[in-house]
């Protein structure tokens, strides 16, 4: 079980079936340029709509996608004009100058007066391309809802995405009384149908993409479905480390919110969207001179290795992307570049790590961060290779540390918080191993009382390290689940450190002392369905 994890249940209450009168012959010329002009009208007509929302990217996708069929429409040609002029605005706002310089381009072929425009935006733009925003804060295009409500199941809170529509057999849009379409759509929808109950989802997609092109109405009964297969296929490619978007990436999840009236399917391609962009990552290969091993540099990182181009590479998207998504969630803020580089150094193996750092070959790596004030003027990441998880769990837990630090005013971060929410970040499995272990720590009065927790500043003598691991992380994940959610827990510690945890604990979260916390999370661990903590209560 991965902890940041969306699990997408979406119920479909009922889905109607769209066709043409049967007087229309599929062979016929008549039928042919009727559905070319309903293609296109329907098309304008959802890009109208975008427009007015001012949903630019959605428009320019509706219209650019029958854009071969529209032979010249006045109005059709105006209305993708405006929708490039404003998609053009929107990427040049959030400094997306190179895609912007693409539509730049085509709004050119359709408005040679535009030449004028292009090469004063083409003068102000920066010389380097700065690495591509989160579009977390885009509005979602939504089309017209269906002619009955589609049902949505309220997604799990948290990496690994999951989703498969589920509904009642009597509204099957797959059932016999919608199969009036030609025999070669029906066969596509058929094996469409198949191919979604194997879920082959990428092969589904396929099918229903071949039958629209063949008729744009045939697939409409079928649009949250379509939509789930081309944001499941994306998804799927989103979760593999070290994975670069092909282009299309973008193209296939603005298709989806361009098909779903799902609000769940909506939130899910936000967020893909979002996770495409912070792949995105521009590295810059530096080669190897004398003594000086490689490197591969990202806006914020400096991995300096002796390793593979692959491997390096990897590390610098993971270290890039960690590094958003931490700032996101405990600070809720989009992440801004640091002033100096992080350092990660590679080594090929545990003894070479050991050698060069003077740290326990056994420890799978470390960060070594240092502040004057309120500043941090040096992070260092340093790690071995030959740790089975190291991309998984060992980069993305020393990466947090670096975003944490200098986070929380003159003070450094405390030792259970920096450890708490840098195990967080790891596979939940790992997590509920150091939580399952509390019960055995109580009996052998090995954990600590809130406030002696929290007043930590340095880890405790070595047989208390794993307790102080799992009190730590226990105790953060119960705060950051309440009300305000992580960004309440920053605060609250913030807070913390500036006046008293006692007096945080009543600001932020109600409770009037350590003690009263120590009841309630003691219930809460009592209550806990997993059973991790069952049992727990500070004996320290």
């Amino acid at each position: 079980m991965v902890r940041n994890g969306l699990l997408v249940l979406l119920g479909v209450s009922s889905l109607v079936a769209l066709t043409l009168p049967g007087s229309l012959a599929r062979g016929d010329d008549s039928e042919s340029r009727l559905r070319t002009q309903l293609a296109v009208q329907s098309a304008l007509q959802q890009g109208r709509d975008n427009l007015q929302r001012g949903n630019f990217q959605a428009a320019v996708y509706c219209l650019e996608k029958e854009i071969a069929r529209v032979d010249g429409n006045r109005d059709y040609m105006n209305s993708l004009r405006e929708a490039y002029r404003g998609y053009v605005r929107e990427l040049q706002q959030a400094n997306h100058y190179a895609e912007a310089r693409t539509y730049q381009e085509r709004l050119r072929i359709l408005d040679p007066g535009y030449q004028i425009e292009l090469s004063a935006s083409r003068s102000a733009a920066p010389s380097a391309t700065p690495t591509i925003a989160a579009l977390a804060s885009q509005t979602t295009p939504t089309p017209p809802a269906p002619s009955k409500p589609v049902a949505t199941v309220a997604p799990k809170p948290s990496g690994k995405y999951t989703a498969r529509p589920q509904m009642p057999e009597e509204h099957d849009p797959f059932a016999d009384a919608n199969s009036v379409q030609p025999a070669p759509i029906r066969d596509l929808l058929d094996r469409a149908k198949q191919a979604f109950d194997k879920k082959d989802y990428a092969a589904a997609n396929r099918l229903y993409d071949e039958a629209n092109r063949l008729d744009n109405h045939a697939t409409a009964p079928f649009r949250e479905f379509w939509a789930f297969c081309k944001l499941s296929s994306v998804t799927e490619d989103v979760n593999k480390a070290g994975w670069t978007p092909p282009v299309n990436a973008e193209k296939e999840v603005l298709g989806a919110l361009a098909l779903t009236s799902s609000p769940q399917l909506e939130r899910h391609g936000k967020e893909m969207l979002r996770r495409i962009q912070d792949r995105r990552i521009e590295v810059r290969h530096i080669p190897g001179q004398g003594a000086n091993w490689p490197e591969a540099e990202t806006e914020n990182f400096r991995v300096i290795h002796n390793q593979s181009r692959e491997l390096a590479e990897q590390v610098a998207r993971i270290a890039e992307m960690t590094r958003a998504s931490m700032t996101r969630k405990w600070f809720g803020e989009e992440p801004k570049p640091w002033g100096k580089k992080c350092r990660i150094i590679l080594y090929a193996t545990a003894d070479h790590y050991a050698r060069q750092t003077h740290k326990a070959a056994t420890s799978p790596g470390h960060s070594t961060l240092k502040t004057e004030g309120e500043h941090v003027i040096d992070r260092l990441i340093e790690l071995h290779c030959d740790v089975a998880n190291m991309l998984t769990v060992v980069l993305p837990h020393e990466t947090t540390h670096a975003v944490l630090s200098g986070r929380f005013g003159r003070h450094l971060v405390p030792r259970w918080v920096d450890e708490g929410i840098a195990i967080l970040t790891e596979p939940r499995e790992r997590v509920e191993l150091y939580l399952k272990t509390l019960p055995k720590h109580r009996s052998a009065h090995e954990l600590f009382t809130v406030s002696k927790l929290m007043s930590m500043e340095d880890y405790p003598e070595r047989r208390l390290v794993r307790p102080f691991y799992a009190q730590s992380i226990g105790l953060v994940e119960f705060l950051s689940s309440r009300k305000g959610g992580p960004q309440e827990f920053t605060r609250f510690v913030r807070d913390g450190l500036d006046n008293g945890y006692e007096a945080a604990l009543r600001k932020h979260y109600g409770f009037q002392s350590f003690s009263d916390l120590e009841q309630h999370w003691s219930q809460h661990a009592l209550d806990n369905a997993s059973a991790s903590a069952a049992l727990y209560a500070p004996s320290r």
